[in-house]
């Protein structure tokens, strides 16, 4: 069975259930199908319109969550480039220290020596 959008298939239900509400009198036999479907239909119809509206406010707060994120992380990544700073002030530069912080140290290249 080829997949459907679910708009497509609430459409040929609704196709479906306008014929048998026409035809009731001469389709009795398919009477209580015909509520079945009524009713389904109706509850589809409310769960789809329930979900769309959880994907909407979900979609929002995970916009504003991503807002926060990234305002701290712009926060963070000032506060640590002071404190790397001031760590290089208080060790200097060069000291070897400086990689308990995770920060590496300023180093003389070593002198290449010509080809030959």
């Amino acid at each position: 069975m080829p997949k459907q959008a679910f708009a497509e298939r609430m459409a040929q239900w609704g196709l479906l259930k306008q014929g048998l509400d026409a035809n009731a009198a001469d389709l009795t036999f398919l009477e209580a199908e015909r509520a079945q479907i009524t009713a389904l239909a109706a509850n589809l119809a409310a769960l789809a319109a329930q979900q769309h509206a959880q994907q909407e406010a979900l979609k929002a707060q995970t916009q504003q969550v991503t807002q926060e994120l990234d305002a701290g992380i712009g926060q963070m990544i000032a506060l640590e480039s002071r404190v790397r700073a001031s760590l290089k002030g208080k060790y200097g530069a060069k000291n070897e220290k400086l990689e308990e912080f995770g920060i590496k140290p300023t180093r003389r290249r070593g002198v290449t020596k010509p080809a030959g």
